[in-house]
């Protein structure tokens, strides 16, 4: 058979053999030793371990690189201003007034995400998601799930310079986008509406927060509307529950059951959930095993979740549910950090999830890879005959030594064709007591 490209020599997660993958056509056409490679470009891994493509089940990639922008609006006087914007603010966060510590610590950066939100452009949007997208697809990210804010702040603005990031990397990357109501459903009654306008116009999946709301009533309606949307439209789920340590947060459960009731087995999703942490232990079991039941998925943001509580991702885990990691954020008012890197989560996720023993690595990677796959809904991805050819060449011949040493990505394959890569230099000055 002729091949478009072979990779020699490649080390595969669990094997005891190197193999060859020939591929052709953007699909993998055989893994096997020995590959005829003639007309064939020709990759040499010599023992290098090669994975599928990386996945992100979980970024707010809208939100990215913020700051570039912060000059252009003032953020105080915004909350100030006596107008219907300044009077907006001042309902999200009037409860907050009367301690000046809280107002400095949560109130402040919500007012420089709704108003920057405001200032938002279509193309500004693009860029940023576009300079994002680049970080990933050299670190090996090939599929992504995209939130993006549809509220009255940015109204459908964020939603559109999705559309157009994804029009010029939709042949990279498999790009998901998430209408995701991030001021709420009764607390901001606009967007409703924007987000059936959104779906109406390209969205994958409907997104959801209940937990923002008022009373547990309202958060149980926010899940309810959101349940109605992915009906109309036959699209996923996805939501952030529980974001918070408290134990009264429990729109986890009510998600989970909500799924089993409607019968949308596998199509649900869940961030975050740190509430489940701080739950009585027969409580907690009870969730987890309600989540099991429901088939749900569950994206665990390890970097960003250390910063306020990390669910039980290792009950989870042990209990058979699909858990996978993401970005969550990147270099905005959230979080000032971010590489869109997954060997970053990775060592994240194993430290703070006390997965470093042999079988828990393999788990972790598991979350960067298959999992995620599943998390997302992908058809064939993988390693295997008729997949996808979205590939990695890690500079390393285990998932131990690519965490460990966070290792280059020497070659991002997707669609069968090469893209990316990183190959670092390092050098020692010779030690002193050798020379002579």
């Amino acid at each position: 058979m002729a091949y478009d490209m072979v990779i020699r020599g490649a080390q595969l997660r669990g094997s005891p053999h190197l193999t060859d993958i020939g591929i052709a056509e953007g699909r993998i056409a055989a893994v096997a030793p020995g590959l005829v490679t003639d007309s064939a470009q020709v990759i040499d891994a010599t023992g290098r371990l090669v994975v599928p493509g990386f996945v992100d089940s979980h970024f707010h990639i809208g939100k990215s690189f913020y700051g570039r922008d912060t000059h252009r609006y003032d953020y105080q006087q915004a909350a100030c201003e006596p107008t219907d914007v300044g009077e907006r603010y001042r309902r999200h966060f009037r409860s907050a007034m009367g301690d000046l510590e809280v107002y400095h610590e949560n109130v402040v950066p919500l007012v420089r995400q709704w108003a920057w939100k405001e200032a938002y452009t279509p193309e500004n949007v693009a860029d940023r998601i576009c300079d994002a997208l680049s970080l990933g697809l050299a670190n090996g990210v090939v599929a992504c799930r995209m939130f993006v804010d549809v509220d009255s702040f940015a109204r459908l603005t964020e939603f559109e310079g999705a559309l157009e990031a994804r029009r010029r990397f939709g042949g990279l990357m498999q790009l998901q986008i998430c209408a995701f109501p991030q001021e709420g459903l009764d607390a901001d009654p606009q967007t409703v509406a924007l987000m059936g306008q959104a779906m109406e116009a390209g969205a994958d999946v409907v997104g959801g927060l209940p937990h923002v709301e008022w009373t547990d009533d309202l958060c149980r309606r926010h899940a309810d509307v959101c349940f109605e949307l992915a009906e109309r439209y036959d699209a996923p789920l996805h939501f952030l529950c529980d974001d918070v340590a408290s134990p009264m947060s429990r729109t986890l459960e009510y998600v989970a059951a909500k799924t089993i009731q409607t019968r949308r087995y596998g199509r649900v999703a869940s961030s975050h959930n740190g509430a489940l942490s701080t739950y009585p232990d027969p409580h907690a079991v009870k969730v987890i095993n309600l989540i099991r039941d429901a088939e749900m998925n569950i994206s665990c943001n390890s970097q960003v979740n250390l910063l306020g509580i990390l669910t039980r991702v290792h009950e989870m885990v042990d209990h058979g549910i699909n858990v996978s990691v993401g970005q969550d954020d990147l270099d905005n008012f959230y979080y000032p950090f971010g590489r869109e890197d997954p060997l970053e989560w990775a060592w994240s996720i194993a430290h703070a999830g006390h997965f470093a023993y042999p079988r828990g690595i393999e788990q972790v990677f598991d979350m960067l890879t298959v999992n995620g796959a599943r998390t997302l809904g992908l058809t064939g991805y993988g390693l295997d005959v008729g997949c996808r050819a979205d590939l990695v060449v890690l500079d390393c011949a285990h998932p131990r030594e690519a965490i460990q040493f966070q290792a280059d990505r020497l070659h991002v394959i997707t669609n069968g064709q090469r893209v990316a890569g990183t190959k670092r230099e390092r050098w020692l000055a010779e030690p002193a007591h050798l020379r002579s």
